[in-house]
This record gives structure tokens, C-alpha cells and sequence, in this order.
């Protein structure tokens, strides 16, 4: 049965078992919201994006230039946030600034 049916797909389409299972999360969470990523990268992506958003408009410390601690010979994505937080020197190649 399930071999018939769609697990994931993009976000555009409306799956009436992820938004079961989105609100089966909120219900057993302190969550209010669940979002659904394609890769770890996005997720990353996404996380990454949260805590900035947080710390620049949420925060009441004011956080102006916010800091997102990583592990040693971490490996997060490649997208270009990700790569950033990588702890991994030779993802950085060629993709430095400054």
C-alpha cells in the first residue's frame, strides 16, 4: 500500500499525510508550526536562516552580529550558509571573502 502512495515531494504540493503528521508534531511539541525540508543542506539552511532571523528581530539582547557555534570537522551542506558552518577548512576553498 504505501509503495502506491507519494512520501515526499516538493513543498508546493499538499500531502495530506506529511500535514498529518505536521500536525501530530505541533500537538506533541511546543511547536506551532513544522516545516519539511528536502535534504539536510535545506535544513541547515533553514535553521541557519531561524537563528539569525531570532537574533535580529525577536532577541531582546539586540544581537547585531550573532555567532552560530559548529563542531570540529563538521560537515553541514553545500549550499553556501552550510559551507560556512562547516568545520571543515577545505570546504572554505574559493569561498572566502575579505
Amino acid at each position: 500500500k504505501q509503495m502506491n502512495q507519494m512520501h515526499h515531494v516538493s513543498n508546493l504540493y499538499y500531502i495530506p499525510e506529511q500535514a498529518q503528521l505536521a500536525s501530530w508534531l505541533c500537538e506533541n511539541s511546543v511547536a506551532d508550526k513544522a516545516f519539511f525540508c528536502n535534504s539536510g543542506a535545506e535544513a541547515n539552511e533553514a535553521a541557519i536562516k531561524l537563528a539569525r532571523k531570532y537574533a535580529s528581530t525577536v532577541s531582546d539582547r539586540q544581537l547585531t552580529d550573532p555567532i552560530i557555534i559548529t563542531a570540529h570537522s563538521s560537515f553541514h551542506g553545500r549550499t553556501l550558509a552550510a559551507i560556512s558552518a562547516t568545520g571543515q577548512s577545505k570546504y572554505h576553498e574559493g569561498f572566502q571573502y575579505g
